[in-house]
């Protein structure tokens, strides 16, 4: 999908104070959104990084060297405590949780939040949870799954979010683009969910207006939104 950055990899320019500067150099400029690749050095939860000076706040502070000012920055991890997960988390203090419908859903997510709420104190972070995000398949429900679906909407109530996982999500991958510009996704019963979520980051956080009307953005719908992303 996109080309491979031999000379220069995220995990490099963490490691690195001298390369911070260089964070710019990353990013991959695409139609929709900036993009930063994801580097294979931590799909584990021990690297370099766990034992590096200041190694859970390092994300945050190379962000603010950025050439490009953003509205919002997601960092798409895991939701664990590997090192480029608790980066992402003390970065921006605001949590959207993914989930799966899986028997140790609810140990996990418990764990999740005592060593969250840890990592908060180890660095005086206030660490906002605004959304919960459960995709499963209905086509493959079972009794185990159902239990952890009822223990999600008790849990979470409208702070969670149900998406029923469809075919036509993952083909919007595969065409290098989001569920947002993808036909096929835009038409699908299951989109909906997905605004929903946009919604719930919108309505609790307050992005730098950058010479915008911030607050006009705020009160339209995410069906507005779009139509002006379309026509500009």
């Amino acid at each position: 999908m996109f080309d491979d950055h031999d000379e220069l990899s995220l995990d490099e320019v963490l490691l690195d104070v001298n390369k911070w500067d260089q964070i710019t150099d990353l990013v991959i400029e695409h139609d929709e959104f900036d993009l930063i690749p994801a580097n294979s050095t931590y799909t584990g939860n021990k690297t370099p990084l766990d034992s590096a000076d200041a190694g859970e706040k390092r994300l945050g502070k190379i962000l603010t060297r950025l050439e490009t000012d953003y509205h919002y920055i997601v960092c798409d991890c895991p939701p664990d405590f590997s090192a480029f997960a608790k980066n992402a988390v003390t970065a921006g203090e605001n949590v959207v949780v993914p989930m799966v419908p899986r028997s140790e859903m609810v140990h996990s997510t418990n764990l999740l939040f005592d060593m969250y709420d840890t990592l908060g104190m180890m660095h005086d972070l206030d660490i906002e949870y605004l959304a919960f995000t459960m995709t499963y398949t209905s086509t493959k429900e079972t009794k185990q799954m159902r239990e952890v679906l009822d223990w999600f909407d008790e849990t979470f109530g409208e702070n969670g979010v149900k998406i029923d996982d469809r075919a036509a999500f993952d083909r919007a991958k595969w065409e290098a683009g989001s569920i947002y510009v993808h036909e096929e996704s835009l038409q699908n019963d299951q989109f909906p969910q997905f605004d929903t979520v946009v919604k719930r980051v919108l309505d609790q956080t307050s992005p730098p207006d950058f010479n915008g009307d911030v607050e006009e953005m705020r009160q339209k719908t995410t069906d507005e939104i779009r139509s002006r992303e379309i026509e500009a």
